[in-house]
């Protein structure tokens, strides 16, 4: 047998002159990570590590372990460790000095599909397509040109809920407003998609409308489950085992079938005909179906609860409620419909909607660092690492805002803060990944709730108080009332003989 001679062979005689090089940095590299500063953390066990801490409200949760372990705090759900910021200082110095390696989102097994492969506009990697996709999204769907194309569309659809709520009212029935809040929204976002001004050019709207919302609900339901994937990877298998797994698929085979109507649907040059468009003739590489239910998701979601959060806040504070309506009216005066320029005027409500934001943000926002260390806060930060920033702690940072839990729209008449370029108020999002629907979704709003309050007063079902409102959470990847807002409204106004409306008092 012929023997080995290492004076024969150059390979290892390259490697037997390289060991004590590699031993070397081997060496050096664990004094060094030994040295590394790593944030403060609670506590863990083993396996769970800190998911015995996180109740069924995260957000809460993490914002108590904070004040405990300081605005920059590592915390192990499963084997995953997560930095949470939990200041409004700790995200200025994120985003400041570290934007960029910031600006990837992570995304977890139960949305991961939304994503298509990280090819929508929500969860895409950094880089040249997201820019790419993100432009096209905002030139044809969220500028404020867009915004007020669709003028028509957005009259048409609250005046279709106005009309089913004075029916209500004229019943003296109750009405389901977070059912209502959806509806409404699914419609102007559904033609906005498609390109159809006029109500009845879509002809399956009602259809879709049902169908998306149907999905939605699953959606929430998957969201809101515990994922083993995520935390405990080894035991994934147990996903099939509760039901994860079948809903997972089941629920977006249904979303994929809506988005399809919708494509179907589409009208020359409307967003989806863009996307379509720029996808085959520009040869960029990405997943149509999911930047259309990623955004349509988000919008009709966050937009949704915000509404649904801004009412419930109005009824449990009735004095809000009676000023936010006594600018309404001495704005508008009798006049059957309300005009952007008279919205513009409407200062306070501007400061109810400001309030609500900030009390009741979508949730935590999820990021993850890029390849390499960083340092932030003076603490050292691993490649690769999730990041959850808490913004229910940001928006109620008690350096910044005085009664951080109290629900005071005063503050914004003595504090002129917009919606961007603050540390401390952030509801759009942050940095180069902030909303780029901004304009779309607080124009909904401020139409709806003008519209709303000008309209009707509202009272509570079985004659309850105002402060028995049940504001209970519940999260679901973004955070909402937990219970379904059911209200009965009360007219205010009559007709006159000249179709105008006077005050019904």
């Amino acid at each position: 047998m012929e023997q080995i001679s290492f004076h024969s062979n150059p390979f290892l005689l390259s490697l037997l002159a390289l060991f004590p090089v590699i031993l070397f940095a081997v060496i050096k590299n664990k004094i060094k990570s030994k040295k590394r500063k790593l944030p403060p953390s609670p506590t863990k066990l083993p396996i769970i590590g800190n998911l015995h801490q996180i109740g069924n409200l995260p957000h809460k949760s993490l914002h108590d372990l904070s004040l405990k372990h300081g605005p920059f705090m590592f915390v192990n759900l499963g084997t995953t460790p997560c930095l949470v910021v939990s200041s409004a200082d700790a995200l200025e110095e994120m985003t400041k000095n570290h934007d960029i390696t910031f600006s990837n989102r992570h995304t977890n097994t139960g949305i991961s599909p939304l994503t298509g492969n990280g090819q929508d506009l929500l969860f895409n990697t950094h880089g040249d397509q997201w820019k790419q996709i993100r432009k096209i999204s905002v030139l044809h769907l969220m500028s404020k040109n867009v915004v007020n194309r669709f003028q028509t569309v957005r009259d048409e659809e609250i005046s279709s809920i106005l009309e089913t709520i004075n029916l209500s009212s004229k019943k003296g029935e109750e009405i389901d407003m977070s059912y209502m809040f959806n509806t409404m929204l699914t419609n102007v976002f559904h033609r906005s998609y498609t390109g159809s001004y006029q109500r009845g050019e879509m002809r399956g709207l009602e259809s879709a409308t049902r169908n998306f919302l149907s999905c939605d609900g699953k959606l929430k339901k998957l969201l809101g489950s515990f994922c083993f994937e995520d935390f405990l990877p080894s035991l994934a298998l147990l996903d099939r085992f509760t039901g994860f797994t079948t809903l997972k698929k089941t629920t977006y085979s249904e979303m994929d079938d809506v988005m399809e109507s919708l494509i179907n649907e589409r009208k020359k040059e409307s967003f989806v005909d863009v996307l379509l468009h720029q996808r085959d003739n520009a040869k960029l590489d990405y997943d149509v179906k999911a930047i259309m239910q990623g955004i349509l998701i988000a919008a009709v979601d966050s937009t949704g609860l915000e509404l649904d959060w801004l009412l419930a806040d109005l009824i449990k504070h009735p004095q809000v409620m009676r000023k936010a309506q006594d600018e309404v009216q001495r704005v508008v005066g009798t006049k059957s419909k309300i005009s952007s320029n008279e919205i513009d005027q409407m200062h306070y409500l501007k400061c109810v909607i400001k309030e609500t934001l900030r009390m009741h943000p979508p949730g935590i926002i999820p990021r993850q660092t890029s390849s390499e260390w960083i340092k932030v806060g003076g603490y050292d930060i691993p490649p690769k690492t999730i990041i959850l920033v808490n913004l229910f702690s940001v928006q109620r940072d008690a350096k910044y805002w005085e009664n951080p839990h109290d629900y005071i729209p005063e503050r914004f008449l003595e504090k002129n803060i917009e919606f961007m370029g603050n540390k401390e108020y952030v509801p759009y999002g942050f940095g180069r990944r902030n909303c780029p629907g901004m304009a779309y979704g607080n124009t909904l709003l401020e139409e709806v709730m003008a519209n709303l309050l000008y309209h009707f007063d509202w009272k509570m079902p079985d004659d309850s108080k105002p402060e028995e409102l049940n504001m209970e959470e519940v999260s679901q990847f973004l955070v909402a009332r937990k219970y379904p807002l059911k209200l009965i409204p009360v007219q205010r106004f009559k007709s006159s003989s000249n179709g105008d409306i006077m005050l019904a008092l």
